[in-house]
């Protein structure tokens, strides 16, 4: 036994000695050096690179920390750790989503889509590959590949609630509302805490006008008590159901939470515009929103036409104006200024 842990020994240690100084500089500097952690305070970061300076050779770590990369959007060290996994291991299926990913996040698509290939190709089990190859199918608008992928997933595992949302994404912008709400609710029954479901189900039913839509907002509202795109959504249906005072009031609520929510400054406009019939009052939220957002085309249009109510006709005239210069052919600006 002490003989064979001898050779053993001796073995690594001559293996050490065959790397070449180029191999060995790469291997130190990409443990070593990381001046991101000195730019950017990401606890998960430094973590991870102490315990690479420990395990050098643990694949799975590089992949951790590209992941982190690419969270960080610093692409290049995303690519290299990722490279650097796959060099030390290229049997793990969930190092090609990984660079599929990076890919994806530079805009290189095609190099995406034929990594994800590869890799449902070599790894046909591999649920994950499988998904993000749909999804991405889904993203460039080939709705029955992606159909087909998700399906390959859900094949070998039914119980996948990101598979269900993902498929009832896909039939959302199919135009298949029913189907959409069935797939996205079977994505809540596998996991009760899908936020974006519960939110993407109570859109769909707002769309119809549908009072259900509340108790799916409430839903997410339960998992994120503060989230102004639900409270916005919330509060936009209450509005269109004609419920005004109470969605006067949680806008209200939406710009505590977030005083820039821009919709939410809009709208408060658009109802003391419409419904409350005080043109001075809306142009204050106009005025707040376009502040937030310069380019906010309608808030523009809207501001212009309580100038006009209220007579002010060169400051009316400006606002449509502006509008066209933020989109030329805006066609309400253009009826307003060619009535005068």
């Amino acid at each position: 036994m002490k003989l064979i842990k001898s050779i053993f020994l001796l073995t690594v240690i001559c293996f050490s000695f065959s790397c070449t100084p180029e191999e060995k500089k790469e291997d130190v500097q990409a443990v070593k050096h990381d001046s991101l952690v000195e730019k950017i305070n990401s606890p998960e970061l430094k973590a991870l690179n102490e315990l690479l300076l420990k395990n050098p050779d643990d694949d799975s770590l590089y992949n951790q920390r590209a992941r982190i990369y690419i969270g960080l959007k610093q692409m290049d060290e995303a690519m290299g750790d990722v490279n650097r996994a796959m060099k030390i291991d290229s049997t793990k299926g969930s190092y090609y989503v990984t660079l599929a990913d990076v890919y994806f996040a530079t805009n290189k698509t095609r190099l995406a889509k034929e990594t994800l290939e590869k890799a449902v190709k070599k790894f046909p089990t591999n649920t994950e590959a499988l998904l993000k190859l749909g999804e991405l199918f889904f993203l460039v608008r080939q709705y029955e590949n992606a159909i087909t992928q998700i399906n390959k997933a859900l094949k070998l595992d039914e119980n996948i609630a990101q598979a269900y949302y993902l498929k009832g994404s896909v039939f959302k912008e199919m135009g298949d509302t029913s189907k959409a709400i069935s797939s996205m609710q079977t994505a809540i029954e596998q996991d009760t805490k899908f936020f974006d479901a519960f939110l993407d189900i109570g859109i769909l039913y707002a769309s119809r006008k549908n009072p259900l839509a509340f108790e799916y907002y409430d839903n997410a509202l339960r998992l994120r008590p503060n989230d102004d795109n639900v409270l916005y959504a919330k509060a936009k249906l209450l509005q269109d159901l004609n419920k005004i005072d109470e969605s006067i009031a949680l806008y209200q609520e939406i710009l505590k939470v977030n005083k820039n929510n821009a919709n939410a400054l809009y709208n408060l406009g658009a109802i003391n515009l419409d419904k409350k019939k005080n043109p001075n009052t809306a142009i204050d939220y106009f005025s707040k929103a376009i502040a937030v957002d310069p380019k906010y085309t309608e808030a523009y249009f809207a501001r212009g036409v309580c100038f006009e109510q209220l007579k002010d006709l060169d400051n009316a005239k400006a606002d449509y104006n502006m509008c066209l210069k933020i989109k030329p052919n805006y066609e309400p600006a253009l009826e307003a200024l060619n009535k005068k």
